[in-house]
């Protein structure tokens, strides 16, 4: 039974690849995501692995959970995306906003999403993490978003239950934390393979 994954699948027209050295699950490993407008790096928090192959039919190029686990099963698990910034959505709030919208559309009428924290990244900026609940599927879910020039970056926590939640919620920030934009290692030629993977995410 595949993670849920609902932040990130809707309404999110993302577009990436993770490059994460030459092996696909690496503990504690470091990769970057990247694709037209943007690239990102992430590193997987102590005792989690980055895997750069489970979640590709999925749209999702960085996958994280724990040491152990897989990401078919793992009951918290973690992503990574980015999405253009357009007209009609063009900041966070917006993002957030668009994605509650459609879950409820879709059948998630109690679905909703609270701001609950910002966090501090690297270079000194901070990112805002929303915390979601109220699925159908009693999912739990926290997303960090990062505004960039061109796109809205995030990293979002998928968790099958209020526990499961409030003990990965540390490892998802040390994830979050690890977050850094990489202007000079956007893909120049967007057609050129191995930069990115175009298509929308499969449900």
């Amino acid at each position: 039974m595949k993670p849920t994954l609902l932040i990130g699948l809707i309404l999110l027209p993302a577009l990436g690849c993770i490059q994460a050295a030459d092996v696909q699950v690496v503990e504690n490993g470091y990769g970057i995501v990247r694709g037209p407008g943007y690239a990102f790096t992430l590193k997987a928090p102590t005792g989690w692995v980055i895997d750069a192959a489970s979640g590709v039919e999925q749209g999702l190029p960085a996958v994280f959970y724990p040491k152990g686990a897989t990401w078919s099963e793992s009951p918290a698990v973690a992503y990574a995306r980015a999405r253009p910034r357009i007209k009609q959505i063009d900041t966070i709030e917006e993002t957030v906003r668009s994605a509650v919208d459609a879950l409820r559309a879709q059948g998630n009428p109690d679905y909703s999403a609270k701001f609950f924290k910002t966090i501090k990244i690297q270079d000194g900026r901070e990112g805002a993490i929303y915390r979601c609940s109220g699925s159908k599927t009693g999912d739990i879910e926290a997303t960090a978003y990062f505004n960039e020039k061109r796109t809205i970056d995030f990293v979002t926590l998928s968790c099958r239950s209020e526990k499961v939640f409030d003990t990965a919620l540390p490892a998802f920030e040390q994830l979050v934390a690890s977050y850094a934009f990489q202007a000079e290692k956007i893909p120049v030629d967007s057609k050129k393979k191995g930069f990115f993977q175009e298509g929308t995410p499969k449900e």
